[in-house]
């Protein structure tokens, strides 16, 4: 069966020989050296192609038939050293590579079996175990799921007590294999990482194996810093002793691509850290970051360049230190640097997180400069994001809840009911969308009750009292648990409102009183001027006019310290027409 994703070439069996013998000849004169082998294989680009990976099996099967056992073994050996060093190849097509490798692989364990050569068997397991971890073709999850089987089939030859390095090394390769698996449960998939760099690194020491140690490290950071169980704290502390210890071999002088690697890698634990002073980390994590752009450059490393710019955006977003509108125009720059590399056709995820990541840089300037324009094209930003992210990953659930953000923004100055009920339904989708594996839910589920404080008190309003009010008093049971009291005060205050104007005095009393509470432990005092407003109103309503006149004047006072004339006035207004009717009332109790 063809392989699917390549077009339709004819075999060219001799040819497909020729290079394969070759390329025996290279490994047999570079003794080893890979750079060597690189070269033969850019000089040879044009056999690089389709017509081989049809004919490899061929070839294979051409070259050892009749062979005698030792020349089929050595034939083996040199397909098995293809298999391993073209899908380490970094030019020509990558998925074609990789392909090649893993054809390669198979074919290689008709000789090589686990019984007959089980070193040989094991190290072939190993290597296509790796091929089919970055395999790009077909589907990630499938492919992950054969890279771990292959490992762990190296593993019953490649024992600790027998092949130590060799074992430390699969131990290595199954824990990236586990840090990227799709299927299972996350949690369980990192902490099955970390057990197995953590083995990695019983034989891996800096003294004897420094620069595996360092990659190891450095992966060892990567699953602390997705770390789900245990402290996050504390596993982010963990995260950067591990990439500090990396970068104690991978200098910028020895290992100039490990070291921005690491450094970046550094750098996103730092913007996440949760001890020390966070705008302290702020500034490290943008300073590594920064570090790594000396070696990423767009000509060298794209794709590793446009990853670090995005990175250095989303820091320069949350940075305390600076002018919050220059640290924004510097995000915004990243950004759109990043996205000249990550496009919608060839990094279809990476290029939905980076336009997620610049409409969330444009909702902060919007709100910074009262600028719609930005708010709009956040939107159209966002909504085209949608189209190409997962359902239920990260960057799916960023997009909803940069999404509820902007459009409740936005209805912030259109009052547009659609904008709000479109808002409240991307947070509603968000926050469904969430696992244990997300740390952002708190903030998700704190903007959701809020949304539906604003859309409800909005319905009742235009005269939909009954859905209103039901999105009212889930906001409230909602935020009374949470830890944003001020959204809990104001869900109470527009709770009291809507039964007002619903007529309910007992309930909207109740609710006035609650905010009123609130807001004064706040401190708030615009929140306090209200409720006292809200409540003197009703305490009027129900024939209680002394109490009623009594917070209307305290309301009246709070509006004038504010700076409030015309609310001080409306309130004022009120309480002179019950301090008349009360002084009516008097004369003609006393006739």
């Amino acid at each position: 069966m063809r392989k699917k994703g390549f077009g339709k070439s004819e075999p060219r069996t001799r040819d497909a020989k020729k290079f394969m013998r070759a390329f025996m000849d290279c490994v047999v004169e570079a003794k080893g050296n890979e750079t060597k082998i690189h070269q033969f294989f850019k000089s040879h680009s044009e056999n690089l192609d389709e017509s081989l990976l049809d004919a490899l099996p061929l070839v294979f099967t051409t070259l050892t038939a009749e062979r005698l056992s030792g020349e089929r073994e050595n034939i083996a050996q040199f397909f098995g050293a293809f298999g391993a060093l073209i899908q380490q190849f970094p030019l020509g097509n990558r998925m074609l590579n990789l392909e090649l490798g893993i054809a390669a692989c198979h074919l290689v364990l008709n000789v090589y079996t686990h019984q007959t050569f089980p070193e040989n068997w094991a190290m072939t397991q190993n290597n296509l175990g790796n091929a089919y971890r970055t395999r790009i073709q077909g589907e990630q999850a499938e492919n992950v799921e054969k890279a771990i089987t292959a490992y762990e089939l190296a593993l019953q030859v490649f024992t600790r007590q027998a092949f130590p390095e060799h074992w430390a090394m699969t131990q290595n390769n199954l824990g990236v294999a586990y840090f990227d698996r799709l299927q299972g449960e996350r949690a369980e998939n990192l902490e099955k990482a970390i057990t197995a760099y953590e083995l990695a690194l019983q034989v891996y020491t800096r003294g004897t194996f420094p620069e595996d140690w360092a990659m190891t490290e450095g992966n060892l950071g990567n699953a602390f810093r997705e770390r789900l169980r245990g402290e996050r704290a504390e596993n982010l502390e963990k995260a950067i002793t591990a990439y500090e210890f990396a970068l104690q071999v991978y200098t910028r002088h020895a290992f100039p691509e490990k070291w921005a690697m690491t450094q970046n890698n550094l750098g996103i634990a730092l913007r996440n850290r949760i001890r020390g002073e966070q705008s302290e980390n702020l500034e490290n994590a943008i300073a590594t970051k920064e570090l790594a752009l000396q070696v990423y450059t767009r000509e060298t490393f794209p794709e590793s360049w446009a990853m670090t710019q995005s990175s250095l955006g989303v820091a320069l977003c949350q940075r305390l230190r600076g002018e919050q509108s220059e640290n924004l125009e510097r995000a915004i720059i990243a950004f759109d640097l990043a996205l000249k590399v990550y496009t919608r056709q060839d990094f279809p995820a990476k290029w939905a997180e980076t336009q997620c990541n610049l409409a969330g840089a444009l909702i902060q300037r919007a709100a910074l400069k009262e600028n719609l324009i930005d708010l709009d094209t956040a939107i159209t930003l966002l909504q085209s994001a949608l189209e190409v992210s997962e359902p239920d990953s990260s960057s799916f659930i960023s997009v909803q809840y940069h999404l509820g953000n902007a459009l409740s923004r936005r209805y912030e100055h259109s009052q547009n009911p659609s904008d709000l009920q479109q808002s409240l339904q991307a947070y509603k989708t968000a926050l469904n969308s969430i696992s244990l594996e997300h740390y952002d839910r708190a903030t998700i589920w704190q903007a959701l009750p809020t949304t539906q404080s604003i859309l409800g008190s909005r319905l009742v309003r235009d005269g939909q009292w009954q859905q209103g009010l039901q999105l009212l008093l889930n906001s409230v049971n909602q935020l009374s648990t949470s830890n944003d009291p001020l959204a809990h005060a104001n869900a109470l205050f527009q709770t009291g409102r809507a039964h007002e104007a619903l007529s309910d005095w007992d309930n909207a009393r109740l609710y006035y009183r609650d905010a009123l509470r609130l807001y004064e432990h706040l401190q708030d005092p615009l929140g306090t001027a209200q409720s006292r407003a809200g409540l003197g109103s009703v305490l009027v309503s129900q024939g209680h006019l002394e109490k009623g006149i009594a917070e209307l004047a305290k309301a009246r006072e709070s509006y004038h310290q504010l700076e409030q004339p015309d609310k001080a006035a409306e309130v004022e207004n009120l309480r002179q027409t019950v301090q008349k009717v009360m002084e009516s009332q008097m004369i003609e109790a006393y006739v």
